[in-house]
């Protein structure tokens, strides 16, 4: 059974996580201490855990009055397709969506732009990455 909790990963599952996504290449231009220091400061993060394992995580960068960013969104690839990620979105969303004009922002992967569509996040034209934006 997978737990989602409120917390901030420690820097090893972060650094797991990444790993596992082939995200790591990027690890080596930052520094550990750095990588800490991010984590700290992020407003909001929720885990997954299958028993002490953590499978997933959703991070938000930005502040929690005006303006957000989903900087981090993985869950371990034999965990993908069990639904993990749309629960931890809902999570995450649960806890913003009583702001009033909040701007929550991502620049999705190709993969993951339908899961963003499906809960309401629109494609903005003026930005031709592929940035996606949701207001509440």
């Amino acid at each position: 059974m997978i737990e989602y909790k409120e917390k901030t990963p420690s820097l090893e599952e972060f650094k797991k996580l990444r790993k596992e996504v082939n995200w790591g290449l990027e690890d080596k231009l930052i520094s550990d201490e750095r990588a800490e220091d991010s984590l700290k400061k992020s407003p909001l993060c929720i885990c997954a855990y299958n028993k002490d394992k953590i499978v997933g995580m959703i991070r938000l960068a930005g502040d929690l009055s005006m303006y957000g960013y989903i900087q981090d969104f993985i869950v371990l690839p034999e965990y993908q397709g069990r639904g993990i990620g749309k629960r931890l979105l809902e999570e995450l969303l649960k806890k913003i969506g009583n702001k009033k004009n909040y701007l929550l922002g991502v620049c999705p992967s190709k993969v993951s732009v339908n899961l963003y569509e499906k809960f309401g996040f629109k494609k903005r034209p003026e930005n031709p990455n592929g940035f996606m934006s949701i207001e509440f």
